[in-house]
């Protein structure tokens, strides 16, 4: 699944138990088709979106 965590979700920590065993991964590109026979583009192709305050992220791989 793909992850969006929005601006009025703050002091968000996620905790992965090693880069090397915690990857976040999707496979999506800008040119992906969406549903609508379009390309999603960059904004939508993300895998995880993170865009509240105060967000860390420890010991995961984002792919």
């Amino acid at each position: 699944e793909k992850v969006n965590i929005p601006a009025t979700k703050s002091f968000i920590t996620i905790e992965g138990a090693g880069a090397d065993k915690t990857v976040v991964e999707w496979g999506d590109t800008a040119q992906t088709l969406g549903s609508n026979g379009h390309p999603i583009g960059t904004f939508n192709s993300a895998t995880f979106a993170v865009n509240s305050p105060y967000f860390v992220a420890k010991n995961i791989t984002f792919k």
